[in-house]
């Protein structure tokens, strides 16, 4: 397998896309990860403490960015009122993240790697066949 760059590691991460081989992201059911990919056997889940909360970062980052412009703006700018941003704001902290979770895994796998690049298994020296 050639060596993958960060550029492809990080458009894969954009795609839902596996960094090592580009296979989709695949779940075992709708809020759980394969712990590994089924193409390259890469795995998905390291066992490293915390690997978990990189998810739940890119989550919460992208639904407080989609909080400021749809809620607290209108709010400042008096477009809607306080009850009106609450709703909404309610709306939006409950109802995103759970949609988004499966991309949130993919946008956190593609960000370890785009700067770890030497840790998939396709760009790892050790790895690669002998030469003759």
């Amino acid at each position: 397998m050639p060596p993958v760059s960060r550029q492809q590691i990080f458009f894969r991460g954009l795609r839902g896309r596996c960094p090592n081989c580009g296979a989709p992201l695949r779940f075992e059911d709708k809020m759980r990860l394969r712990e590994q990919c089924p193409e390259c056997l890469m795995p998905w889940r390291l066992q490293r403490d915390g690997f978990f909360l990189g998810a739940m970062v890119c989550n919460y980052s992208v639904t407080v960015a989609l909080l400021v412009p749809f809620v607290v703006a209108p709010l400042v700018k008096g477009w809607i009122s306080s009850g009106v941003a609450i709703a909404l704001g309610l709306a939006i902290s409950l109802v995103f993240p759970l949609l988004f979770y499966k991309m949130s895994w993919s946008l956190w796998l593609g960000l370890y790697y785009f700067f770890l690049p030497n840790e998939l298994p396709a760009n790892d020296p050790d790895d690669a066949p002998p030469r003759r």
